[in-house]
């Protein structure tokens, strides 16, 4: 910890830490701690266990700026720390799980409201609801929500936290059974940029409630929502089937996902996705995930059987194991990197409502060309084709998640010191795919936004309007503007 001389204390509490932070100087056990509960704590870079005691970014790449954190104990810590941080002009982000990831983060320079202690759970099974604390990840939910016979929609990777993925949408393979896991949402409590705290929902703050339901990391810190349940879909079980093909087959493979484009049974997803390794080149693995008898799956999944698979491995797990066998187990191997700290991720992605086989064909051979001539290059490339029935029972103007029409994700997440090359390759490569989405413009979901794409294709011009009314009344100061910022107007 940083001690400073008793001269700056003064000085950093009266010129809202500008000074102290230009001398690294940072004082804020002196500025917050008057106000905060017994059970906070504040944490600075130079503690010798900061990367033990505070939440550590999964993606580096980007990262915001910190000259220290507070982990609060109590909303009203919350609010304490967010009027002190704006009498004092001091720019504050709070962390769930810390995998949000787009390079919109890279302007932050603040302190880290660490939200570590928010991993309350209150599951209320009689009434089909659940509240989570603003912490909670999606694999703290799984054994009580499976035991008490029911489900919520996920996100494809355990560990990210359920209500920075809420906010934004949640896409997944629960998608095509369940819905968005932003259409469970029942109600939120937050903080305020004024530090108030409030309640949204369709009854109160409902304006806020129709913002926070697909762009609300920008009008306050989430410090606890509830959602209603579904239950569980035939018996709690799924059907998990990995295939794998050389990379020769990409055509076959982009052909045989195309035939899906205008019908696919709720029940069925499908994950495609390509590495490049040095010893085989380009490898592609379709990760079939079933919600349905086991016995009636294969006729839904014949392109892809007759496309000649090398491998083929079957499973009927609980849907709380899917992370263990997709993939070929790959969630849960020692290599396994969607819940390791302190990766160098980039990402690229966008929807599609038709599939081009010829544009996935060429992409894919680009990417083996590229990777083979930068060895240093690495990097995974995947779609996902979730039904979207579900997600198109809720009326489009219900609240501000605007890509209900999205039929499948594409992804593109490269890890490589190539950084100019990397994203010049992916930059193109997205605008070639996107002229054949079926789009007449890009459109990409928020949680999977690279950071340069803008408000417009963020949240499209359609919810626009809305949404920067909503963010001129409740963050007219721009405090939260630091994850995918809605402006103050537009255009």
């Amino acid at each position: 910890m940083v001690v400073s001389p008793p001269s700056l204390y003064l000085l950093a509490a009266s010129l809202g830490l500008v000074a102290a932070r230009r001398l690294g100087l940072a004082n804020l056990t002196a500025l917050y701690g008057p106000g905060l509960s017994p059970g906070a704590e504040i944490f600075y870079p130079s503690d010798p266990h900061w990367s033990e005691d505070v939440t550590q970014r999964w993606d580096l790449y980007h990262a915001p700026k910190y000259f220290g954190a507070i982990q609060p104990a109590t909303e009203q810590d919350i609010q304490h720390i967010a009027k002190t941080s704006a009498r004092n002009n001091i720019s504050f982000l709070a962390t769930g799980r810390g995998h949000g990831s787009t390079s919109t983060l890279t302007a932050f320079d603040g302190i880290n409201i660490d939200l570590s202690k928010f991993r309350n759970v209150d599951l209320n099974a009689n009434n089909s609801k659940i509240t989570v604390g603003g912490s909670v990840n999606f694999s703290q939910l799984f054994d009580p929500l499976y035991d008490a016979g029911k489900m919520l929609p996920f996100g494809n990777s355990r560990c990210v936290g359920v209500l920075g993925a809420s906010l934004g949408g949640t896409v997944g393979v629960w998608q095509g059974i369940l819905g968005l896991g932003v259409d469970y949402l029942d109600s939120v409590r937050l903080v305020t940029a004024q530090g108030e705290l409030v309640e949204a929902s369709n009854t109160q703050n409902s304006d806020l409630f129709w913002g926070i339901r697909g762009a609300g990391a920008n009008f306050g810190i989430v410090t606890s929502a509830t959602f209603n349940l579904h239950d569980n879909v035939n018996g709690g079980n799924l059907t998990s089937i990995d295939l794998l093909y050389p990379g020769s087959a990409n055509a076959t493979i982009f052909e045989a996902l195309k035939t899906y484009d205008d019908e696919i049974p709720n029940q069925l997803t499908l994950n495609i996705g390509s590495v490049y390794n040095r010893t085989n080149g380009q490898v592609l693995a379709v990760n079939v995930v079933w919600f349905g008898p086991e016995d009636e799956v294969m006729q839904y999944i014949q392109p892809f059987i007759t496309a000649g698979p090398t491998i083929n491995n079957t499973r009927t797990v609980r849907w709380t194991d899917w992370w263990t066998v997709a993939d070929f187990g790959t969630y849960t191997s020692p290599s396994a990197t969607d819940c390791v700290n302190g990766e160098y991720y980039t990402s690229y992605a966008l929807g599609i409502k038709q599939t081009d086989p010829n544009a996935l064909t060429t992409l894919f051979n680009n990417l083996t060309e590229f990777s083979k001539a930068n060895p240093s290059f690495s990097g995974f490339f995947g779609i996902d084709r979730y039904p979207n029935a579900m997600t198109l029972r809720v009326p489009d103007g219900e609240m501000a998640y605007p890509y209900r029409d999205i039929k499948s994700q594409v992804q593109y997440h490269p890890n490589s010191t190539l950084d100019k090359a990397a994203n010049d390759f992916w930059r193109n490569a997205r605008a070639m795919v996107q002229a054949t989405s079926g789009f007449d413009n890009l459109s990409v979901y928020v949680n999977f936004a690279n950071g340069d794409e803008g408000p417009a294709v963020w949240y499209t011009p359609a919810k626009l309007h809305n949404l920067t009314r909503l963010k001129r009344r409740w963050d007219p100061m721009e405090r939260f503007s630091f994850y995918q910022p809605v402006p103050l107007y537009y255009p």
